[in-house]
């Protein structure tokens, strides 16, 4: 663990002036919408005073006026908000050295620890003051990304942390509450006024509506670029810090880490973990990750994204964070401190990570039971989950495979969508025909795979890599079933395929040994 001394940080007066405008905009915010409600109620009521006959349309325009007072000032009283778990509490006494980084970047700034340290399911890392009313009495709370952790070294890791402490440092936690929950007042208020556009049924009562409603858009789109320019001078602002802290390079690199990471969790989570989990077993979460976006195929796509955010993107007045580019442009342009560099992986980090990983998932999901999950590592997710549950598969729906061959595959490829009827559905759910089709389909790539394995090719599977091989051969059967299905392999092409690797009478029904010991199903 690298050992900081505090740093020297130069103040900006600058970031005085953009507090001030955040406090100025909260103010002026509730002002505008008392004055505002004030408006409705005093305008109508100078009408109907200086009526002498009373005007009918005009009372209504009064009393609708009272209405819609009423609405926006109590659109403005604060709500209680509970506070939610975000993901798994973390303690020291289970994360030593987690925490030894924590309060080594929390003390290079002279900032107090969190009170409590979350581990969360984002490629993400913040932090916030929570419960107390209106930031006062509240408790500091950082939330820190496993998707995040995995993808890190530790300097990039210390850098991004370092970054959340500058946000500590620069007060910015502590007008967050009044900022966020002035937007959310304002929102409200908007809200509330649409649900009482029902009762405008006079056109004078329109035209007070629309004046309204046209005031509070205004005004709103105000708010949002003043309070996203502060927003955006403080992440600039914390980035500087990071720097003074961990180093230049280790925070642009993790910036890009994870900008470019990002879109790559939601996909690694669908289509790699959750089917597991869904069998009761959890395979490394942080390992899982960072071997995903390291697939070379994975990794390019990454790059390809990120090269285009960096050239496309652009400051848009209601973002809350720079674009990346202009981040980067900001760090580049300050001095490079020296800072000893540290290349280990940040999930090294972690005491027993499966078992923080266990229990995290646990927390997400409330509704598994404590120790229902079993945690197992990637290498034998092959040999000892996807082969027993293929062979269980295919054992069941035997029958339908009868008669079908490799190389024959692309005269059945349109029979799939009546095959589908004879495969059951899951159980509380009716699928539609197309889904139907999917699962016949999916029947047929499992028993070509099945073949493949009973006559001396090997599964090869991990996050992102799936293939059978031999001798350097290599087959997905998932993708040759879709593409005869789509007609990117045409079916002379595929038997021409099957005849050079010397598989094209390999049978697709299985024989009793081959399903034999087969496992849970999916």
């Amino acid at each position: 663990m690298a050992s900081f001394s505090k740093v020297e940080i130069r103040p900006r007066r600058s970031m005085l002036f953009y507090a001030v405008l955040s406090i100025f905009m909260v103010v002026a915010s509730y002002l505008f919408v008392l004055l505002l409600a004030a408006a409705c109620v005093y305008l109508p009521f100078l009408l109907l005073i200086s009526s002498k006959s009373g005007n009918f349309q005009i009372l209504i325009l009064f009393l609708f006026g009272i209405v819609v007072a009423a609405t926006m000032v109590w659109s403005l009283l604060p709500r209680p908000e509970k506070f939610k778990s975000p993901g798994l509490l973390l303690e020291r006494s289970g994360q030593p050295r987690l925490f030894a980084e924590l309060e080594t970047i929390a003390s290079s700034l002279g900032e107090p620890m969190p009170r409590e340290v979350y581990l969360i399911g984002d490629v993400n890392a913040w932090v916030a003051d929570m419960g107390g009313f209106m930031g006062f009495g509240s408790r500091r709370v950082m939330g820190l990304g496993l998707p995040l952790i995995s993808i890190l070294t530790v300097s990039q890791f210390r850098a991004v942390v370092a970054h959340e402490f500058a946000h500590y440092y620069g007060g910015d936690t502590r007008l967050g509450p009044w900022v966020y929950r002035t937007q959310s007042a304002i929102v409200r208020a908007f809200q509330n006024i649409g649900s009482v556009g029902v009762l405008v049924r006079f056109a004078i009562l329109g035209v007070m509506y629309s004046i309204v409603t046209a005031l509070m858009n205004w005004y709103f789109v105000l708010f949002l670029r003043a309070i996203n320019l502060v927003s955006r001078k403080k992440e600039y602002r914390a980035d500087e810090l990071a720097c003074l802290v961990a180093g230049r390079e280790p925070l642009i690199d993790g910036l890009r880490a994870i900008q470019g990471s990002a879109p790559a969790w939601p996909v690694f989570w669908n289509t790699e973990l959750q089917p597991m989990i869904g069998d009761g077993i959890v395979p490394g979460i942080a390992e899982g990750f960072a071997r995903f976006v390291s697939v070379p195929e994975i990794r390019d796509q990454i790059e390809t994204g990120l090269a285009r955010e960096l050239q496309e993107a652009k400051t848009s007045p209601y973002d809350s964070h720079p674009p990346l580019k202009e981040r980067i442009a900001a760090v580049q342009s300050l001095p490079e401190g020296f800072v000893q560099e540290d290349s280990k992986p940040a999930r090294s980090l972690l005491d027993r990570p499966e078992l923080a990983e266990l229990r995290f998932l646990e927390c997400m999901n409330p509704k598994l039971q404590p120790g229902s999950l079993k945690s197992i590592t990637w290498d034998i997710v092959g040999d000892n989950v996807t082969i027993p549950n293929w062979k269980q598969y295919v054992g069941e729906y035997s029958t339908l495979l009868r008669g079908v061959t490799v190389e024959s595959l692309p005269n059945h490829i349109p029979n799939l969508r009546n095959l589908g009827f004879d495969i059951r559905d899951p159980k509380g759910m009716l699928l539609s025909p197309e889904q139907r089709t999917d699962r016949a389909a999916n029947l047929f790539s499992v028993g070509l795979g099945l073949a493949l394995l009973d006559h001396g090719w090997s599964l090869y599977q991990g996050p992102g890599t799936f293939y059978l091989n031999r001798n350097g051969d290599r087959l997905n059967p998932f993708a040759i079933i879709e593409q005869l299905r789509s007609g990117t392999l045409s079916g002379s092409n595929w038997q021409k395929q099957c005849r050079e690797l010397g598989i094209a009478e390999l049978a697709l029904q299985p024989t009793v040994s081959t399903v034999q010991g087969s496992g849970d199903a999916h």
